[in-house]
């Protein structure tokens, strides 16, 4: 009886914008009497069909839009919009301060700066290690296997704890930090790639676009938020770092790290690692950039790669000062 003639399904706006609605009945005899819109049971707009979605966060909305007609009865209509991040990123570049060694049959995974010590996480099956590492030589003080069916992937410190992911194997580890004890294990419905700590919430990445928040002791989905940039979604993801309120996530193949608002998804600023690794003067195998550790006493960043003899320790610099 009624369709909707505006928006049109799937279109993509901008957060902040006051989208209307146009609906209409297709019979002269039968009239609407009012419409709600709706989202996850949350109403959105009523009779003025008007949303403000300044309030929103980035991604795909799936609204319900109930039309109720004086004969009494009610349509339900499926439509879907977009919401783009209305953040202009800010664009970061580097300086190089110092240069280590780095294991060059280390295909990098996770990196974690924690108290002057550096833990590292490896993959491929059959050559998956938790690490801890002497940063200035490179030498591994403490190493563990994992079981050759596990690609090791992500790594994340929650006090004396560290979990460590599995790609496809939708199984991660707990250690000790101190003796690398193997705890126990769990579970998770999605591949393992990233994964950092937010005070005591582990937080993962599977490839996507999607962040995943985690509880650790069940490692059950506290929340989750969508990564937007102005122009669509930035899939992906792989290796997570937490620095000083801000998320940042490695995005796979590429040189690229995307700084991300952890309450909303919107991506804030964009760091370029542009020719920081010189492939061109190295002959043996290397793979991508895939290490981002923080060490927050003296605010420096340590980036390496999978296969990379280098370890380099940086500091960052918006693009408007240079």
């Amino acid at each position: 009886m009624s369709k909707i003639t505006e928006p049109r399904n799937g279109i993509r706006k901008t957060i902040g914008d006051s989208i209307e609605f146009k609906i209409t009945s297709n019979s002269s005899e039968i009239t609407i009497d009012s419409i709600q819109i709706s989202n996850n049971r949350q109403i959105l707009a009523h009779d003025q069909l008007i949303w403000n979605t300044s309030s929103e966060s980035p991604g795909k909305k799936n609204l319900t839009v109930s039309v109720f007609l004086n004969n009494g009865t009610i349509e339900k209509k499926r439509h879907s919009v977009t919401l783009l991040s209305d953040i202009e990123p800010t664009r970061y570049t580097y300086r190089v301060t110092n240069t280590y060694p780095h294991d060059p049959d280390a295909f990098t995974q996770g990196l974690i700066m924690n108290n002057g010590q550096l833990f590292e996480s490896t993959g491929e099956k059959g050559q998956s290690t938790l690490r801890k590492v002497e940063l200035t030589s490179g030498k591994v003080l403490q190493s563990v296997d994992i079981a050759s069916q596990y690609f090791g992937e992500g790594i994340g410190l929650v006090g004396d704890k560290i979990y460590m992911l599995s790609w496809k194997e939708r199984t991660g580890f707990v250690f000790d930090k101190n003796s690398f004890e193997q705890i126990r294990q769990f579970s998770y419905p999605t591949e393992g790639w990233g994964m950092t700590t937010k005070d005591d919430t582990l937080i993962m990445s599977d490839g996507t676009y999607i962040i995943r928040f985690m509880e650790p002791e069940t490692f059950s989905e506290v929340k989750q938020i969508k990564v937007y940039d102005q122009n669509g979604p930035i899939d992906y993801l792989n290796e997570l770092e937490y620095v000083n309120g801000d998320l940042f996530a490695v995005r796979w193949q590429t040189e690229l790290v995307y700084i991300i608002d952890p309450d909303t998804g919107k991506v804030k600023g964009i760091l370029d690692l542009e020719g920081i690794f010189d492939y061109s003067l190295y002959e043996k195998r290397i793979d991508v950039l895939n290490g981002i550790a923080y060490n927050k006493e003296t605010d420096k960043y340590y980036i390496t790669g999978k296969w990379w003899p280098k370890l380099f320790e940086i500091q960052l610099i918006a693009a408007n000062n240079l």
